[in-house]
């Protein structure tokens, strides 16, 4: 089909006279392509999507150093958590010594290895609430409570344990000296309670009675006993009595005799005896025994009788 000359100014090249030039541009600028829409050349768009995105990246990198921070309380990264350790004085690196008691200078008296209950039922103490005032090992001294208007009597003593079980040493006062007491093992802190012989008049183991405590020769001589004390504390008042009934009679304290006689009793209590003299033989002896009657018994004063066995008549 041809075009006719003249008609809608379609030449076969462009346009004419209609501001097409063959070229595909119009006289505005527009480049269009030959089929369907032109495509657009990529604009900021782009950038903007790319710089949202690094955002968003930021973000969540900063979230999670939060999160980490927040878990870790606020420590540094990596930091080692501190040694849990006790109290030590500053300085020295070890423990504080147990405080002692205000006002004392020094530890307190230990009671803690001498029970009272203990010591009140080995040592045959009546008296209620007995009370430790100090002890040194296998010796204590103690004192016992007595009520308003109970007798007295004696109310505090020394005891040692002996055997395992405690004994009856002395009564306080006692007419035990301090150095007697000392060389019977007593600590000195214990030995304190009692009076230093050295400086009294009253001769080492007597009794202060109105009969001197005697010290018979080791000559062989039998004596009558007609009784003995081993009660610590009770000796003065036991012996005066049994003096009382046997006129003319003496005392003595065995350990302080011949050898021939027992030194204590089996609570290692000191024995203080009431007796007569009597001959040097046997007959003699045993006629003096049987004149006085039971409990009465013989024993001899010498350096060779065995102080365990009793004469026998």
């Amino acid at each position: 089909m041809s075009n006719p000359s003249g008609g809608s100014g379609w030449d076969g090249s462009g346009w004419d006279g209609s501001g097409w030039d063959g070229s595909g541009r119009n006289d505005e600028g527009w480049a269009q392509a030959a089929h369907g829409p032109g495509s657009r050349t990529p604009s900021r768009n782009g950038l903007v999507w790319a710089m949202g995105v690094l955002i968003v990246v930021l973000l969540v990198a900063l979230a999670g150093v939060a999160g980490y921070l927040f878990a870790s309380d606020g420590e540094e990264p990596g930091a080692v958590p501190a040694p849990t350790t006790s109290a030590v004085e500053p300085g020295t690196g070890s423990p504080g010594p147990a405080a002692t008691p205000a006002g004392t200078g020094a530890p307190p008296d230990r009671t803690s290895e001498c029970d009272p209950d203990e010591i009140a039922g080995d040592a045959g103490i009546a008296r209620r609430n007995v009370n430790v005032d100090r002890c040194a090992g296998e010796w204590a001294l103690a004192h016992v409570f007595v009520p308003p208007g109970e007798p007295a009597g004696d109310t505090q003593y020394i005891v040692s344990r002996v055997g395992g079980s405690w004994t009856r040493y002395t009564g306080i006062p006692s007419t035990v000296c301090r150095q007697e007491a000392e060389a019977d093992g007593m600590p000195t802190e214990i030995a304190a309670a009692l009076d230093d012989c050295r400086s009294s008049a009253t001769p080492t183991g007597d009794l202060g009675l109105g009969v001197p405590m005697s010290r018979p020769a080791c000559d062989g001589r039998g004596i009558v006993v007609l009784y003995s004390a081993v009660t610590p504390g009770a000796y003065a008042q036991e012996i005066s009595a049994a003096l009382a009934q046997n006129p003319g009679a003496s005392y003595l304290r065995t350990d302080m005799a011949c050898p021939s006689l027992r030194a204590r009793d089996e609570n290692g209590n000191v024995i203080y005896a009431v007796y007569r003299a009597s001959g040097y033989s046997r007959q003699e002896l045993c006629s003096d025994v049987r004149a006085v009657g039971p409990p009465a018994y013989g024993r001899w004063l010498d350096t060779t009788s065995d102080p365990s066995a009793l004469v026998t008549c």
